[in-house]
């Protein structure tokens, strides 16, 4: 129930994108342009893996699994990265790692096996499994899907890590042509547990879309840039601001 409020294969992308380690728990406001309403983002779980560790004073380390291609654009900062510099700003004191294990084209089911490989060598406090998009594209089962998701939750908890789950992005165009929702509502409902938390990135991204925040209608190749960057660093942001408060639920802020 809630409370309140061995090696890698040759095709698999796997990148250690940040450490940090800096000079107490620090506030570090979300942009105002980044913000959504409580209806769309609210933090209703704890993380207590994560705060075990905290608390152990190890650093706060975590694995971004998904199944994209790593961008060839030298230029671009992903969320990832964004993640990582928040949580510093928010976690002063604290060594944060992050690292990516990209599974390009791979299905929730594909994704389980590496992913229990890389948090088997990484030993993460917290894994991030971005998910559902391949799966939603080429139209599988989507209770094959959610049964792909509770194994793979399961495994991953059994193996020390909280998770956080996040679902596919949203754009208008992909939105008429593909049927996201049942494996939105599969993410919502796996994450229901202590230790899970679903990230809504489409709800989230929808939501900026319809208050013309951001535009991915423009096909301007600077346009296209800026939307790029502003979903990265607003992306980064909240999903920092919504682990530090589930950490921060835990008793407080960590020592």
């Amino acid at each position: 129930m809630r409370t309140a409020a061995r090696r890698l294969p040759a095709t698999v992308t796997f990148a250690l994108l940040m450490g940090f380690a800096a000079d107490a728990w620090s506030a570090s406001p979300v942009d105002a342009a980044c913000a959504v309403p409580d209806s769309v983002l609210a933090v209703d779980t704890a993380l207590p893996r994560v705060r075990e560790r905290l608390d152990a004073g190890q650093p706060l380390s975590i694995l971004v699994a998904n199944s994209v291609k790593p961008t060839p654009r030298p230029a671009t900062v992903g969320y990832p990265v964004r993640l990582a510099k928040e949580l510093k700003a928010r976690l002063p004191g604290r060594q944060v790692d992050v690292l990516v294990l990209s599974l390009p084209g791979e299905t929730a089911p594909g994704m389980i096996a590496p992913l229990l490989d890389a948090v088997g060598q990484q030993q993460p406090a917290l894994v991030v499994w971005q998910t559902g998009t391949v799966d939603a594209m080429r139209s599988l089962d989507p209770e094959s899907f959610g049964t792909a998701l509770e194994n793979g939750i399961a495994a991953v908890q059994r193996m020390g890590a909280d998770l956080v789950m996040m679902d596919m992005q949203y754009s208008p165009h992909t939105a008429q042509v593909i049927d996201f929702a049942p494996y939105v509502n599969y993410v919502a409902w796996v994450s229901r547990n202590d230790g899970v938390f679903h990230f809504p990135r489409y709800a989230i991204m929808r939501h900026w879309v319809e208050d013309g925040r951001v535009d991915f209608g423009d096909e301007a190749p600077q346009a296209k840039q800026d939307a790029y960057e502003f979903v990265h660093r607003c992306i980064g942001q909240l999903l920092a601001e919504s682990i530090a408060a589930m950490i921060d639920t835990m008793h407080g802020a960590p020592p």
